[in-house]
């Protein structure tokens, strides 16, 4: 009976001793939850090998290490993601700086945080069986454009690069989708693409192409940015330095382990493409350091001036607001952290 009475009270001790490391576990692990600070981060399109390093940047911790429990909603357009912003709905976004810089030009308090494609991945494209190997050599054929795509607005600028006008040429304006179809199928001799999208298609579907990026003909904007609101910049200083570095060391990670960017974005968002993904993480490289690119997430002051002076030739900007007005340098890491370009 003693035996079986010590027993029971060991038995009760040890619960006892369970119960108060229980009780002294739990609000130290919900203080540690408490310390992360949410945010809410928007992309411009649905999950893809172009924005997985964010999704990396989440998987590896690097967000939780900053302090951050940062949310990634998929988006539907850097327009839409852009308004959002600038509506207060989210507190980052991730967008093509042509249709965010028209915002603030309109009074959007938006700013540009760091550029992660220094280049629009705008192209045209041609088969390689049509014999065209310069823009030049596209005059007196027939062009696709995406309905309502950024091309069309820019295509003047490079027309011009080459010595051609909007008489030399057949456009032909068709939903995005229909594009890589009638390309292969010769509805069309040229299609107004992209080298993070279209191009990925064509590949993917065996055709054999010449691609000539506007980047490299007439048309060397910067693109899709980081971005925050004035008045979340102005509550918030920290988090939005915590943030873009957190996001900029996902993006190396990506870079140096590509599949491991691919695997976080399945992760996150299983609806996502594995297939096309790694390509367009390989697009998404190239862009990187593009437009005399100096490191990556970082616009030189002379880009930003090119840009807003292309966006104004054809009417998108007005040409009287510096570039200052669209971008910071403030929430970036020192170019010492930053990683340079060219990347090898």
């Amino acid at each position: 009976m003693i035996v079986e009475s010590s027993s029971r009270e060991r038995r009760f001790a040890l619960g006892l001793i369970g119960l108060t490391i229980a009780a002294l576990t739990l609000p130290f692990t919900t203080a540690r939850a408490a310390e992360l600070y949410p945010v809410t981060f928007q992309l411009n399109y649905p999950a893809a090998g172009f924005n997985a390093g964010f999704e990396l940047a989440v998987k590896n911790g690097y967000y939780k290490d900053a302090g951050l429990d940062v949310k990634i909603e998929p988006g539907n357009g850097s327009q839409i993601t852009a308004q959002l912003l600038a509506a207060g709905k989210v507190d980052l976004g991730f967008a093509d700086s042509a249709p965010v810089m028209k915002l603030v030009s309109s009074g959007a308090k938006i700013k540009v945080l760091a550029t992660i494609l220094q280049g629009n991945p705008n192209q045209v494209t041609a088969l390689t069986k049509s014999g065209i190997k310069s823009i030049a050599e596209i005059k007196g054929h027939s062009v696709a454009v995406p309905n309502a795509g950024s091309q069309s607005s820019m295509f003047p600028l490079v027309l011009a690069a080459s010595g051609l006008k909007d008489s030399d040429i057949k456009l032909v304006n068709m939903p995005p989708d229909s594009m890589t179809a009638a390309l292969i199928q010769g509805q069309v001799d040229v299609i107004l693409g992209s080298i993070d999208y279209f191009a990925i298609q064509l590949k993917s579907l065996g055709a054999d192409t010449v691609n000539f990026p506007f980047i490299e003909h007439g048309a060397p904007t910067v693109s899709t940015s980081i971005i925050a609101s004035e008045s979340f910049l102005a509550a918030h200083p920290d988090i939005a330095k915590k943030f873009v570095a957190a996001s900029l060391k996902g993006w190396y990670a990506a870079l140096d382990n590509p599949s491991d960017a691919v695997a976080a974005m399945k992760s996150m968002f299983p609806d996502a493409s594995e297939k096309l993904a790694p390509a367009q993480l390989d697009a998404t490289k190239y862009l990187m350091c593009v437009n005399r690119a100096k490191f990556v997430g970082k616009a030189t002051p002379d880009q930003w001036s090119d840009t807003v002076k292309i966006l104004s030739e054809i009417g998108i900007l007005p040409a009287d607001i510096p570039a200052t007005t669209y971008y910071t340098y403030e929430f970036l890491p020192p170019d010492s952290e930053l990683r340079p370009c060219p990347l090898k």
